[in-house]
């Protein structure tokens, strides 16, 4: 009798020996091929300043912050709800009043932010905010 012997499948094997420079020229490849998009966002013109405005005393109330949070408006040291009260009998004095931020530069800007709204309530919506200048 003849012994029939079953042949076994050769095996398939996947070179992978050049399998990262494969990848690394499909990345260089995809890296040059790619145009990136440049961002135009929004056209804004701003404002050039061509002098500085000395603003009239008789027409400011300066509103002073330290970086301990005390508010004080004309030398009255005063709380954030008693800005808009302040303000609103300023208003009523001289409807040209401006008011003059002069804070410490590291105040919260918070605080700054509840004087801010305190402001518009009392309608004053004349505002400057004052810095030294750099020399």
């Amino acid at each position: 009798m003849v012994k029939i012997t079953k042949k076994t499948k050769p095996e398939m094997l996947i070179p992978t020996a050049s399998m990262s420079d494969i990848a690394f020229l499909l990345l260089l490849f995809f890296m040059v091929s790619t145009v990136f998009v440049r961002e135009r966002g929004l056209r804004v013109t701003l404002p050039q300043a061509k002098k500085i405005e000395k603003i009239p005393r008789n027409h400011s109330a300066t509103i002073y912050v330290t970086n301990s949070g005390m508010i004080s408006i004309d030398d009255l040291e005063i709380s954030i709800p008693d800005v808009q009260w302040v303000m609103q009998r300023k208003y009523m004095e001289d409807f040209n009043v401006i008011a003059c931020f002069r804070t410490d530069k590291d105040a919260n800007y918070g605080i700054m932010s509840d004087i801010l709204n305190q402001l518009r309530k009392a309608n004053t919506l004349r505002v400057s905010f004052e810095a030294k200048l750099k020399r």
